[in-house]
């Protein structure tokens, strides 16, 4: 018998984890938790649908009943519990306030932002053992209806040569973009760091 898979080791993870995310204290196998930036779980991706931990999402410890303690995501968007969970924001509405968010906090001008709807190439499944498409500057996996600017080199091109996108959705709390380019403007390529065709 491994020594390490003991009910006094599994007692002392439970006690550890709990004492470095004090947020989510209750939460034991089989329960609900929300993501902070103390929990364990931050960043990593998840077992189910390889998309990275982001403050605030709410997730499930484990299975109600089972042994299990890997945590997944519990959310309308990303619903890897297998469960029906709350419904997510109606569509009309959630244009709605993107589009009060524009007025409130334009992006600047010429800034060619993209919604990544369901079935956008930067949304494909992770293959051949690589991870998702991630932020370039967050780090964060690309999730369906982020808002990013995908890299402008060789505007001229059908598909972006480079295909590196940055977040620039204060809907999802993710500014990235501004934090990267505060005036707003690329001037080279995100991923080789040429300059830009005119």
């Amino acid at each position: 018998m491994d020594p390490t898979d003991t009910p006094l080791r599994a007692a002392f993870d439970l006690g550890l984890a709990t004492a470095r995310d004090p947020a989510n204290r209750a939460a034991v196998r089989g329960s609900l938790a929300v993501t902070t930036l103390d929990s364990p779980w931050l960043y990593r991706p998840c077992p189910v649908c390889a998309h990275s931990f982001r403050v605030g999402d709410p997730v499930q410890i484990g299975v109600q009943g089972g042994a299990d303690r890997l945590v997944r995501h519990h959310s309308p968007q990303l619903p890897c519990t297998g469960e029906a969970v709350a419904a997510a924001t109606r569509p009309a509405e959630l244009a709605a306030f993107i589009k009060g968010l524009d007025i409130t906090w334009p992006p600047p001008a010429g800034l060619d932002l993209h919604c990544l709807a369901p079935g956008h190439p930067l949304l494909a499944a992770p293959r051949g053992g690589f991870g998702r498409h991630t932020c370039a500057v967050c780090g964060h996996t690309l999730r369906p209806h982020d808002q990013v600017v995908i890299c402008p080199c060789r505007p001229s091109a059908p598909m972006p040569m480079c295909r590196i996108a940055i977040h620039r959705d204060p809907l999802h709390g993710l500014s990235c973009w501004d934090a990267w380019c505060p005036d707003g403007r690329a001037h080279h390529c995100l991923a080789t760091s040429r300059p830009l065709d005119p």
